[in-house]
């Protein structure tokens, strides 16, 4: 079984940033080929002859925010089903084929987006190509498949979820604090709709989200652009576009007071979360705050871990951030609490921090430290054909331009320090915030 759910947010993490001068001299916006096929599907295409492979991914403008109830987790479904089969291609077919060629495929599914990912000596281009327009227009369905994968998801949920203490912890607090929107529900969605989906529902779905003007193909590596798009009109061409997808239309309202999540189970240490609203990833709140979660939650030298860890001896590890989404989401404060911890003391802990921070904001050298790792992550992030591929379609999907990913370091770069306090005041208040204690049955307070 493929572990995908959390490849989104490796890309979102390391797509919050943008280019050096160095690097930005190898890799432009002019070396990126566009073209829109007739059907409405856009293709990015961008040589790069220093290794004879080529990343192909295919990105689809669906996620867990497009789901209703009673077909929540359909989109990470339909994800796990796009490798069992079309009338063409047999069940496990394609990864045989991609095997044989030398190649090696992934996908995940995210709040905001489903994308499959393949990597293959550039010898087998036209196969790969032939193969992912046939699954984008022809899975079968079969309901013996259909219900075997059922279980597969469902046995999933079990494992990564209900047994999964601080995943139980997350999936309560995340549905508290957010009642409206459909970011309401977790991607592997609710066991109740896994059990229950109908065939003839979840092939709606996909008819309607799994079309050409619903995606974007982006190609990078050992090719030749004209010919490659050649293959592309031949095999993409003629797969019939869809009606638009419904737009999402719910816009979560203000939360006025503190919620707190309660979960009494059977474990052997405590769990803690904190969440507060925070902005989409257009909202220009939103770097000042991805800034902010460096020198408050990223490595030894942070500050929560500072008092959390080494000080106070609270706990074991912190961790969390601002999610980069399309509408608005959370910032996360996660810690793993030490055995017998006071979950109260973790909350005045950080309620300090948070309100130092109001008050001076951070220091410059906080300010650097979280503009250096900024910049490291995406150069490590750009090195390679399958992180161009990967960063060109997360920015296509989220902000609706590849070309964002060529201006984030500009964007960076003017958030000055000062904004950094300023967004702490506006977000982080009692009445933005959802507190989550998992407290093991007769065990921590």
């Amino acid at each position: 079984m493929r572990k995908r759910l959390a490849v989104a947010l490796v890309l979102a993490a390391a797509l919050s940033l943008s280019l050096s001068p160095s690097l930005s001299a190898a890799f432009q916006r002019s070396d990126v080929r566009v073209h829109t096929l007739a059907n409405g599907l856009k293709v990015l295409l961008v040589e790069d002859h220093n290794i004879p492979n080529v990343a192909l991914y295919t990105y689809f403008r669906v996620g867990s925010r497009n789901e209703r109830p009673g077909l929540t987790g359909v989109s990470h479904f339909i994800e796990h089903m796009m490798f069992n089969g079309t009338p063409a291609i047999g069940p496990g077919e394609f990864d045989r084929r991609m095997e044989f060629a030398g190649g090696r495929n992934n996908a995940f599914t995210s709040d905001d987006m489903t994308g499959y990912t393949d990597w293959f000596p550039a010898a087998a281009l036209e196969e790969m190509i032939q193969m992912e327009a046939d699954r984008i227009q022809g899975l079968a369905f079969v309901p013996e498949v259909f219900e075997s994968e059922r279980g597969v998801v469902a046995s999933e949920r079990r494992m990564a979820v209900e047994n999964n203490n601080d995943a139980i912890l997350s999936e309560n607090v995340r549905a508290t604090a957010i009642m409206a929107h459909p970011y309401h529900w977790a991607v592997i969605g609710w066991m109740s709709d896994i059990l229950s989906w109908r065939r003839d529902e979840v092939l709606a779905y996909y008819k309607t989200y799994y079309a050409p003007n619903n995606a974007v193909l982006i190609v990078v590596g050992d090719f030749d652009p004209s010919a490659a798009l050649t293959l592309i009109r031949k095999y993409f061409g003629p797969v019939p576009a869809s009606p638009p997808p419904p737009p999402v239309s719910t816009v979560e309202p203000p939360q006025q007071g503190l919620k707190t999540v309660l979960v009494r189970k059977e474990a052997q240490t405590p769990s803690f979360q904190a969440v507060w609203h925070a902005p989409s990833v257009k909202d220009s709140d939103f770097l000042p705050l991805d800034i902010l979660a460096r020198p408050l939650l990223e490595g030894e030298s942070s500050r929560l871990y500072r008092r959390l860890v080494r000080e106070e001896q609270l706990a074991i590890r912190v961790g969390g951030g601002a999610q980069a989404t399309i509408d608005p989401f959370l910032f996360t404060i996660d810690v793993k609490p030490r055995p017998g911890a006071d979950l109260d003391a973790i909350d005045r802990v950080i309620e300090e921090e948070l309100a130092k921070i109001k008050a001076e904001g951070i220091t410059p050298a906080e300010y650097e430290k979280a503009m250096n790792i900024i910049r490291s992550d995406f150069y490590q992030g750009l090195q390679t054909i399958a992180g161009r591929a990967g960063r060109l379609g997360w920015a296509e999907i989220l902000y609706g331009d590849f070309g964002k990913v060529f201006t984030l370091m500009d964007d960076y770069a003017a958030v000055k320090v000062e904004r950094v306090r300023e967004v702490a005041q506006k977000y982080f208040q009692e009445n933005n915030k959802t507190i989550g204690k998992l407290i093991p049955e007769g065990g921590a307070k």
